[in-house]
């Protein structure tokens, strides 16, 4: 069994990147436990289209015998990004407070189905994260995706809370993580 490969870029990724990266999403997430429309296809190439523009964004994949098999990407928050007031329970001020390079947002993490149960979703966030200057990082879930969830959970992410709902956005709600300390793949860094 050949190893998993994984290559980081910020910025402008390959064509064969891009492609690679909407076909995994779409595998991933327009099935069940995630709720989807009939557009959430297009709507995640053009936020992926947009995200690589912001000089803050960051990738991650995963090449298991020369295919593309996973794939982990995000951007720093502004400090106006507004999460923690969509979520209708208090936060302490010391969490909410927020400065330029506090908190980075991992936006997407899919990995084949058929890859899952070997370490790449904790090896992707693991190699994307240790690249990042950012303090925390935080995601956000679906609610019925239980299972995704208790990975989160089982590799140290806390819920803080469950934000929305938002008008017109499928599913209206999501469960909000944060990962307080950030792994380091230069600890001198």
């Amino acid at each position: 069994m050949s190893e998993i490969v994984l290559v980081s870029r910020g910025g402008e990724i390959p064509p064969d990147w891009f492609t690679a990266i909407c076909a995994i999403h779409d595998e991933v997430f327009l099935q069940s436990p995630f709720a989807w429309t009939p557009d959430t296809s297009r709507e995640n190439a053009e936020d992926l289209r947009r995200l690589v523009e912001d000089p803050t964004f960051g990738v991650v994949v995963a090449h298991h015998g020369g295919e593309l098999v996973g794939y982990a990407y995000g951007h720093r928050l502004p400090t106006d990004h507004g999460w923690w007031r969509a979520i209708p329970e208090p936060l302490p001020f010391e969490f909410t407070d927020e400065w330029e390079g506090r908190t980075f947002t991992l936006t997407s993490l899919a990995v084949l189905p058929d890859q899952r149960g070997r370490g790449i979703g904790q090896q992707l966030i693991d190699h994307l994260l240790g690249t990042r200057t950012e303090e925390r990082a935080v995601l956000s879930v679906q609610p019925t995706a239980l299972q995704t969830q208790s990975i989160y959970q089982h590799l140290g992410w806390r819920q803080v809370g469950r934000n929305g709902p938002f008008p017109g956005v499928t599913p209206p709600r999501w469960d909000v993580y944060v990962l307080e300390r950030l792994p380091r793949l230069n600890p001198d860094s």
